[in-house]
Protein backbone atom coordinates (compact mmCIF):
# COMPACT_ATOMS: atom_id res chain seq x y z
CA UNK A 1 0.00 0.00 0.00
CA UNK A 2 1.26 3.44 -0.67
CA UNK A 3 0.54 6.59 1.42
CA UNK A 4 0.82 10.13 1.33
CA UNK A 5 1.46 12.59 3.70
CA UNK A 6 1.48 16.36 3.22
CA UNK A 7 1.44 18.98 6.39
CA UNK A 8 -0.43 22.11 4.66
CA UNK A 9 -1.73 24.59 7.73
CA UNK A 10 -4.34 26.34 5.29
CA UNK A 11 -6.66 26.06 6.26
CA UNK A 12 -6.40 25.76 9.69
CA UNK A 13 -7.42 22.94 12.21
CA UNK A 14 -8.28 21.09 8.97
CA UNK A 15 -6.84 18.15 6.65
CA UNK A 16 -8.76 16.01 3.94
CA UNK A 17 -8.46 12.61 4.13
CA UNK A 18 -9.02 9.83 1.01
CA UNK A 19 -8.39 6.35 0.14
CA UNK A 20 -7.43 5.78 -3.82
CA UNK A 21 -8.57 2.61 -4.97
CA UNK A 22 -7.14 1.92 -8.56
CA UNK A 23 -10.22 -0.09 -9.76
CA UNK A 24 -13.15 0.90 -11.25
CA UNK A 25 -15.64 -0.62 -13.84
CA UNK A 26 -13.67 -1.70 -16.57
CA UNK A 27 -12.46 -3.90 -14.05
CA UNK A 28 -15.95 -5.83 -13.94
CA UNK A 29 -17.04 -9.18 -14.69
CA UNK A 30 -20.03 -9.45 -17.11
CA UNK A 31 -22.20 -10.47 -13.97
CA UNK A 32 -20.69 -7.22 -12.03
CA UNK A 33 -21.81 -4.50 -13.88
CA UNK A 34 -22.38 -1.62 -12.28
CA UNK A 35 -20.56 -3.43 -8.73
CA UNK A 36 -17.78 -1.05 -8.18
CA UNK A 37 -20.26 1.67 -8.04
CA UNK A 38 -22.45 -0.26 -6.09
CA UNK A 39 -19.38 -1.29 -3.14
CA UNK A 40 -18.67 2.12 -2.91
CA UNK A 41 -22.31 2.87 -1.67
CA UNK A 42 -22.00 0.22 0.66
CA UNK A 43 -19.05 1.48 2.45
CA UNK A 44 -21.39 3.60 4.31
CA UNK A 45 -23.55 0.72 5.17
CA UNK A 46 -21.43 -1.42 7.57
CA UNK A 47 -18.43 -2.16 8.21
CA UNK A 48 -16.28 -3.84 11.04
CA UNK A 49 -16.19 -0.94 13.30
CA UNK A 50 -19.07 0.91 12.41
CA UNK A 51 -22.56 -0.59 12.07
CA UNK A 52 -25.36 0.68 9.87
CA UNK A 53 -25.92 4.70 10.45
CA UNK A 54 -22.59 4.75 12.67
CA UNK A 55 -20.02 6.15 10.62
CA UNK A 56 -22.52 9.02 9.06
CA UNK A 57 -23.84 9.54 12.68
CA UNK A 58 -20.18 9.63 13.95
CA UNK A 59 -18.71 12.22 11.35
CA UNK A 60 -21.61 14.54 11.60
CA UNK A 61 -20.74 14.47 15.49
CA UNK A 62 -17.25 15.90 14.75
CA UNK A 63 -18.45 17.86 12.41
CA UNK A 64 -18.63 16.71 9.01
CA UNK A 65 -21.35 17.46 6.89
CA UNK A 66 -22.35 14.13 5.22
CA UNK A 67 -23.99 15.31 2.24
CA UNK A 68 -21.43 18.57 1.42
CA UNK A 69 -18.06 17.26 2.69
CA UNK A 70 -17.98 13.55 3.04
CA UNK A 71 -17.70 11.95 -0.59
CA UNK A 72 -16.84 9.11 -2.68
CA UNK A 73 -17.15 8.44 -6.90
CA UNK A 74 -16.14 5.50 -9.02
CA UNK A 75 -14.95 6.05 -12.64
CA UNK A 76 -13.72 3.58 -15.06
CA UNK A 77 -10.37 3.19 -13.45
CA UNK A 78 -10.25 4.04 -10.20
CA UNK A 79 -12.68 4.66 -6.71
CA UNK A 80 -12.18 7.49 -4.66
CA UNK A 81 -13.36 8.13 -1.14
CA UNK A 82 -12.71 11.78 0.24
CA UNK A 83 -13.35 12.56 4.14
CA UNK A 84 -12.30 15.73 5.38
CA UNK A 85 -12.03 16.21 9.17
CA UNK A 86 -11.49 18.97 11.80
CA UNK A 87 -8.18 18.39 13.69
CA UNK A 88 -8.99 20.12 16.78
CA UNK A 89 -8.97 16.73 18.32
CA UNK A 90 -6.00 14.63 18.46
CA UNK A 91 -8.33 11.66 18.31
CA UNK A 92 -10.43 12.82 15.37
CA UNK A 93 -7.54 11.97 12.83
CA UNK A 94 -7.05 8.56 14.57
CA UNK A 95 -10.75 7.56 13.78
CA UNK A 96 -10.94 8.83 10.34
CA UNK A 97 -8.13 6.64 9.61
CA UNK A 98 -10.35 3.95 10.82
CA UNK A 99 -12.98 4.15 8.62
CA UNK A 100 -10.22 4.27 5.92
CA UNK A 101 -8.96 0.89 6.90
CA UNK A 102 -12.78 -0.60 7.32
CA UNK A 103 -13.25 1.13 3.66
CA UNK A 104 -9.98 -0.47 2.21
CA UNK A 105 -10.79 -4.25 4.04
CA UNK A 106 -13.21 -4.03 6.40
CA UNK A 107 -16.93 -3.57 4.61
CA UNK A 108 -19.67 -6.15 6.11
CA UNK A 109 -21.58 -6.25 3.17
CA UNK A 110 -24.50 -8.42 4.55
CA UNK A 111 -27.18 -9.12 2.34
CA UNK A 112 -29.99 -6.97 3.76
CA UNK A 113 -27.48 -3.92 3.08
CA UNK A 114 -26.79 -4.75 -0.51
CA UNK A 115 -31.21 -5.14 -0.97
CA UNK A 116 -31.47 -2.22 0.98
CA UNK A 117 -29.04 -0.34 -1.14
CA UNK A 118 -29.83 -1.60 -4.70
CA UNK A 119 -33.02 0.46 -4.34
CA UNK A 120 -31.15 3.98 -3.42
CA UNK A 121 -28.52 3.06 -6.64
CA UNK A 122 -31.62 2.31 -8.79
CA UNK A 123 -33.06 5.74 -7.69
CA UNK A 124 -29.73 7.50 -9.13
CA UNK A 125 -29.32 5.26 -11.58
CA UNK A 126 -33.02 7.16 -13.09
CA UNK A 127 -32.41 10.62 -12.08
CA UNK A 128 -29.19 10.55 -14.15
CA UNK A 129 -30.74 9.49 -17.26
CA UNK A 130 -31.08 12.69 -18.78
CA UNK A 131 -30.24 13.83 -22.21
CA UNK A 132 -26.45 14.24 -21.40
CA UNK A 133 -26.39 10.51 -20.17
CA UNK A 134 -28.52 9.16 -23.00
CA UNK A 135 -25.77 11.08 -25.22
CA UNK A 136 -22.71 9.34 -23.59
CA UNK A 137 -24.34 5.87 -23.82
CA UNK A 138 -24.64 6.53 -27.70
CA UNK A 139 -21.14 7.87 -28.00
CA UNK A 140 -19.48 5.65 -26.22
CA UNK A 141 -19.07 2.53 -28.02
CA UNK A 142 -17.30 4.20 -30.91
CA UNK A 143 -15.14 6.62 -28.68
CA UNK A 144 -14.13 3.24 -26.71
CA UNK A 145 -13.11 1.80 -30.34
CA UNK A 146 -14.44 -2.16 -29.39
CA UNK A 147 -12.36 -2.09 -25.74
CA UNK A 148 -14.35 -3.01 -22.25
CA UNK A 149 -15.21 0.73 -21.79
CA UNK A 150 -18.04 1.16 -24.42
CA UNK A 151 -20.06 -1.29 -21.74
CA UNK A 152 -18.94 -0.37 -18.59
CA UNK A 153 -20.08 2.83 -17.57
CA UNK A 154 -19.70 2.64 -13.82
CA UNK A 155 -23.01 3.68 -13.26
CA UNK A 156 -23.91 -0.11 -14.51
CA UNK A 157 -27.59 -0.83 -16.00
CA UNK A 158 -31.03 -0.77 -14.71
CA UNK A 159 -30.50 -4.80 -14.75
CA UNK A 160 -27.26 -5.01 -13.78
CA UNK A 161 -27.97 -2.80 -10.26
CA UNK A 162 -31.45 -4.74 -9.91
CA UNK A 163 -29.72 -8.56 -10.33
CA UNK A 164 -26.66 -8.58 -9.46
CA UNK A 165 -26.18 -10.88 -6.74
CA UNK A 166 -24.49 -10.75 -3.35
CA UNK A 167 -21.86 -12.70 -3.75
CA UNK A 168 -20.78 -10.89 -7.24
CA UNK A 169 -20.29 -7.57 -5.51
CA UNK A 170 -18.88 -9.52 -2.27
CA UNK A 171 -16.02 -11.09 -5.17
CA UNK A 172 -15.37 -7.85 -6.68
CA UNK A 173 -14.23 -6.11 -3.56
CA UNK A 174 -12.29 -9.50 -2.53
CA UNK A 175 -10.59 -9.37 -5.62
CA UNK A 176 -10.00 -5.73 -6.80
CA UNK A 177 -9.64 -3.91 -2.89
CA UNK A 178 -5.95 -5.38 -2.44
CA UNK A 179 -3.48 -2.69 -0.80
CA UNK A 180 -1.19 -2.96 -4.04
CA UNK A 181 -4.18 -1.37 -6.02
CA UNK A 182 -4.76 1.42 -2.84
CA UNK A 183 -3.15 4.49 -1.95
CA UNK A 184 -4.08 6.68 1.67
CA UNK A 185 -3.25 9.89 1.60
CA UNK A 186 -3.79 12.59 4.27
CA UNK A 187 -2.84 16.56 3.65
CA UNK A 188 -3.64 19.38 6.35
CA UNK A 189 -2.52 20.45 9.74
CA UNK A 190 -1.28 17.62 10.94
CA UNK A 191 2.14 16.28 12.05
CA UNK A 192 3.19 14.01 9.42
CA UNK A 193 5.81 11.70 11.35
CA UNK A 194 2.77 10.87 13.63
CA UNK A 195 0.31 10.45 11.24
CA UNK A 196 2.66 8.02 9.43
CA UNK A 197 3.32 6.11 12.38
CA UNK A 198 -0.97 5.81 12.30
CA UNK A 199 -0.83 4.95 8.50
CA UNK A 200 1.73 2.00 9.09
CA UNK A 201 0.07 0.71 12.48
CA UNK A 202 -3.88 0.80 10.77
CA UNK A 203 -2.47 -0.66 7.19
CA UNK A 204 0.99 -2.24 7.91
Amino acid sequence: LSYYIQKNAKPAQRAELRLVVEAGSVLEDEDQRGAAHFVEHLAFAGSTHFKKQELVSYLQSIGVRSAKDLNAFTSFDSTRYVLPIPTDKPENLERALLVLEDWAHGLTLTDQDIEDERKIVLEEKRLRAGFGRRMQEAMLPKLANGSLYKARLPIGTEVSIATNSADALRRFYRDWYRPDLMAVIVVGEIDPEAVGRIVQRRFG
